[in-house]
């Protein structure tokens, strides 16, 4: 056998003692080193082993149940979940990814009001005590005296050199137009 043979086969031995050891320092560790939940001891109902006489039955020791310590850990992790302020919920329940619709309050929409007078004041002329006031809308002269209806949205109420009353009829609102000259 050659010299680097033999240092890798010692090599092997070493390495595999070496793993071998830790192994058995693991299995021989003490079954006392549980990590248990820091938590009050329970009032509940602890099922301890007993002694029995007969032979026939298993050892108690090795079939004992600790509710105890299964019921510290259901409050524990009761309590984390209440900490973290989930609900108790089911793994299964449906869950949207979604966010919250926006609450969103409408406000009544603004009472309605009268448009402004959309015709211009051309000038006006009074006849045996009738006055007619002449408004143009684009290319459209419109004569007007009181009492007329113009175009199906507005009726003169009064009329006088100065100023006129009218009714906007959709609303049934009452409005006054101030003539810009006296004529």
């Amino acid at each position: 056998m050659t010299p680097a043979r033999k240092r890798i086969a010692v090599l092997i031995v070493v390495v595999g003692s070496a793993l071998i050891g830790e192994r058995v320092v693991a299995l021989m560790g003490s079954d006392a080193e549980v990590v248990e939940p820091a938590a009050a001891p329970s009032s509940r109902l602890r099922v301890t082993p007993r002694s029995t006489a007969s032979n026939s039955a298993p050892d108690a020791s090795a079939t004992s149940v600790q509710l105890g310590r299964l019921d510290a850990r259901q409050r524990s992790l009761a309590d984390d979940a209440d900490v973290d302020g989930a609900s108790q919920a089911s793994l299964f329940d449906p869950v949207s990814w979604q966010p919250p619709a926006a609450r969103v309050v409408a406000e009544p929409p603004p009472a309605p009001v009268a448009p402004p007078f959309p015709y211009a004041y051309l000038g006006g002329l009074s006849e045996d005590g009738v006055r007619t006031t002449f408004f143009t809308q684009g290319d459209r002269v419109l004569p007007v005296k009181a009492g007329d209806t113009v175009d199906a949205v507005y009726r003169v109420e009064q009329m006088n050199e100065k100023h006129m009353t009218l009714t906007y009829l959709p609303l049934n609102e009452s409005m006054t137009v101030t003539f810009r000259s006296g004529g």
